[in-house]
C-alpha cells in the first residue's frame, strides 16, 4: 500500500482528465517539452522544457519548498494525528487503519525525493517512504483533488479518468481517491490538514491540478495561499518555477 505512488497516478490521471492542459503547459509557453517531462525528470538532472524552474524533477521542486510559509497562517494545522488532520476520510480500519498511526506534524523532510523515485524509470527500486511522508501524499492528493473541483467540473467522464490510472492500486488507494472526488471542502478545511512546514509543498500539487482559466480556480489558489500564510510574492515565485501564470499582478 502506496500513497506516494497514488499520488503519482492521480497527478497524472488529474492532468488527462482536466484535458491534459497541465502536460502541454510549456508548449503554449514555447518551450520544448511538457511539464509531465519535467515531473519525469531525474534527480539532479536536466528537463526538457528549457529554462523551467523544475530541473531534477517534481520532486526536485517540492524539496526546494521545504519548510517556504513565511507568512502567519490564518489556519493552524490539526492536532490530534494524521487521521485527525484528514478529517476522517478514510474510514475505520485498512487504509484508515493505517492512517490512524501516523504522528500529526510531517515536515515533508525527503518527501520529493521520495516522490521523484516513483517516475524515475531506473533500474533501482522507487524509494520506500516512510510514514510522514505517506501522510504527506493523502494531504497533496486530497489538495489535488480539490484543486481539480474548482471550476465545479469533474464530471463522471474526467472522474473515470482519474481512476483508470488506479488499476494498479489496492482497494483502499482507490476508496480513498473515490472518497476525496466525493467531498467538496472549504478551502480554511483543507488548510487545516496541511502539516507545518509543507504549505507551498501543498500548494504546488494544488496548482498542478488547475488551468487558472476560470475566476473559481483564482479564487481557491488565493483563498488556499491565505489560509495557509503564503505571501503573494512567494505564490508567484511558485508559479514561475511551474511555468505557470502568476496568481497575483
Amino acid at each position: 500500500m502506496s500513497l506516494m505512488k497514488t499520488l503519482t497516478r492521480v497527478a497524472v490521471g488529474i492532468a488527462v482528465a482536466k484535458g491534459a492542459s497541465a502536460l502541454t503547459r510549456n508548449a503554449r509557453a514555447g518551450k520544448s517539452g511538457t511539464m509531465l517531462d519535467d515531473w519525469m525528470a531525474p534527480k539532479g538532472g536536466t528537463s526538457a522544457s528549457t529554462g523551467s524552474g523544475m530541473g531534477g524533477g517534481l520532486g526536485g521542486l517540492l524539496d526546494s519548498l521545504q519548510g517556504k510559509q513565511t507568512g502567519d497562517r490564518r489556519t493552524q494545522p490539526s492536532s490530534g494525528g494524521l487521521q485527525d488532520m484528514l478529517g476522517g476520510l478514510a474510514g475505520a480500519g485498512g487504509l484508515g487503519g493505517l492512517l490512524g498511526g501516523l504522528a500529526g506534524g510531517a515536515s515533508g523532510g525527503g518527501f520529493g525525493k521520495a516522490l521523484q523515485s516513483q517516475f524515475d524509470t531506473t533500474p533501482e527500486p522507487a524509494q520506500e517512504p516512510t510514514a510522514d511522508q505517506e501522510g504527506l501524499a493523502a494531504v497533496m492528493l486530497l489538495a489535488m483533488v480539490q484543486a481539480a473541483q474548482a471550476d465545479g467540473h469533474l464530471d463522471d467522464t474526467e472522474r473515470g479518468r482519474i481512476m483508470d490510472h488506479l488499476n494498479e492500486a489496492t482497494p483502499a488507494e482507490r476508496a480513498f481517491v473515490e472518497q476525496a472526488m466525493a467531498q467538496r471542502m472549504s478551502v480554511t478545511d483543507l488548510a487545516a490538514r496541511v502539516p507545518a512546514g509543507a504549505e507551498a509543498q501543498v500548494y504546488s500539487m494544488a496548482v498542478m491540478a488547475i488551468d487558472l482559466d476560470h475566476p473559481a480556480e483564482v479564487d481557491f489558489l488565493r483563498g488556499f495561499a491565505d489560509e495557509l500564510g503564503l505571501r503573494s510574492g512567494d505564490v508567484n515565485d511558485i508559479h514561475a518555477q511551474m511555468g505557470v501564470v502568476p496568481l497575483y499582478s
